[in-house]
């Protein structure tokens, strides 16, 4: 490897402030109590270290499949990898980018327009600076010749779901009674089996392997009391509301592996009970946030599942390839904006052609964290805000978040119940331990409340 910045990591730079993220003020890791300092500090660095770590491991066997070119590749990737660690670490000026990038106009106009004050690593916001990292990481790959196909999170990825079947195959068991009985009681339990699969989510643990429990549908019922905010009746009644012959749902997906997972199991029940006529997954155009999913990770989740030894994976794994020819189960076309550091309101200026067709679906659907701070700005709302309130007019249709909570933001809580949680456990925002179900309406046709 080439000679790099030394690892030396100085002790805080002077604009870490000792306090907890103020409130109605955007997260960053400049103030040290919170969850996005904890990130940048310590577990993106260590996430850098473990990708270095493991292509330099793999070297051999990527050299196997790429050719002997890719031996300088992945040496010349690991040196800037570990300068991008150092940059981190140190709190560098969050750059533009050049080369090969087809989203580099999208990115730079968004760099270009930062304060050069606050335009680093540990004073930006968080979800700007993490989001950069990423993305940045992605673009030592793709400016390379061989390289730029490579996913470097694959594996964690395809691991992620393969340890999973014990749970899929329990979940099938329990399907095939619910599609004997459609009932609100089932799409709601399905709603719950969709949330929780968003537990599983390398990126806060830092890769380490994830892996559902054998039984989650008594894991979902039993984790009732753990949903903080649960509007899964508004989100039923907005179904049941659905031109069935016509309407379609688009999931804004999050998770590779066992989420992904549920996400498929989610939309085959709403297509099978003739709620929507069709459903559209949008997923990344790159490897992001360890676990994301890629159309790739789509691709091969069903191909698995398709040449599985049990009966039951081959059967779904034909039947929802078929979905896909049939256009029952959509992909849509690729779109950087999911990959950007904007916020969702700012997608009918950004992105005015994703707002519109977004618009034109029955409910969109927003899977996880990441989401969900995109969704309400990555700021530190008061936590008895109305979800609607913190949307900042972001609102294309019927749309719903499901998301375990692993960030320390969050809107649409009761007067007292985040005193009440906090007594229970005070980092009960960053463990996963909790989950929201929250919709907002496009019209107030919608009046039900679970809570």
């Amino acid at each position: 490897m080439a000679n790099s910045p030394t690892n030396f990591i100085k002790s805080d730079p002077d604009c870490i402030i000792d306090i907890q993220t103020p409130r109605y003020s955007f997260l960053s890791a400049q103030y040290k109590q919170s969850f996005a300092y904890k990130t940048m500090r310590n577990r993106l660095p260590a996430i850098l270290e473990n990708i270095i770590e493991n292509i330099t491991k793999d070297a051999e066997n990527i050299i196997a499949e790429f050719g002997e070119e890719t031996r300088k590749e992945i040496y010349d990737v690991a040196d800037r990898i570990l300068k991008l660690k150092f940059k981190l670490e140190n709190d560098y000026v969050m750059k533009t980018f050049k080369g090969e990038a087809r989203d580099k106009k999208l990115w730079n106009d968004f760099l270009n327009q930062q304060n050069n004050d606050s335009n680093s690593f540990l004073k930006a916001c968080w979800l700007y600076a993490e989001c950069y990292v990423y993305r940045r990481l992605y673009y030592f790959f793709e400016n390379h010749r061989i390289l730029k196909t490579y996913d470097y999170f694959s594996q964690n990825k395809q691991k992620a779901f393969t340890i999973s079947v014990g749970a899929m195959l329990n979940v099938f068991e329990v399907l095939q009674s619910m599609k004997s009985h459609i009932s609100d009681d089932n799409l709601k339990l399905l709603l719950k089996l969709n949330l929780w699969g968003n537990r599983c989510d390398l990126s806060i643990s830092s890769g380490k392997e994830v892996k559902p429990g054998d039984n989650p549908f008594e894991l979902a019922r039993n984790l009732d009391k753990k949903i903080i905010v649960d509007e899964s009746c508004k989100i039923i009644e907005c179904l049941n509301h659905a031109d069935r012959k016509n309407s379609v749902i688009e999931f804004i997906c999050d998770n590779a592996g066992y989420e992904l997972f549920t996400d498929f199991i989610l939309a085959d029940y709403l297509i099978e009970s003739k709620l929507v006529s069709k459903v559209r997954f949008n997923l990344k155009a790159m490897p992001w946030f360890i676990s994301d999913a890629t159309f790739n990770d789509f691709r091969w989740s069903l191909e698995y599942m398709k040449n599985h030894s049990s009966p039951v994976l081959r059967e779904y794994g034909q039947k929802w390839q078929a979905f896909v020819i049939g256009n029952k189960f959509e992909l849509a076309n690729v779109n950087y904006f999911w990959t950007s550091p904007y916020e969702y309101y700012r997608m009918p200026e950004i992105d005015p052609e994703l707002h519109k067709r977004l618009s034109k679906s029955h409910l969109v659907i927003f899977k996880g964290d990441l989401n969900y701070r995109k969704l309400i700005s990555d700021f530190s709302w008061d936590c008895t805000e109305s979800f609607k309130t913190c949307l900042k007019g972001f609102q294309p249709t019927n749309l719903c978040s499901l998301r375990t909570i692993k960030a320390d933001l969050i809107c649409g809580l009761l007067e007292g119940q985040s005193k009440s949680l906090e007594k229970e456990n005070n980092e009960w925002m960053i463990t996963g331990e909790f989950g929201t179900i929250q919709f907002a309406a496009k019209c107030d046709c919608f009046h039900n409340s679970d809570r």
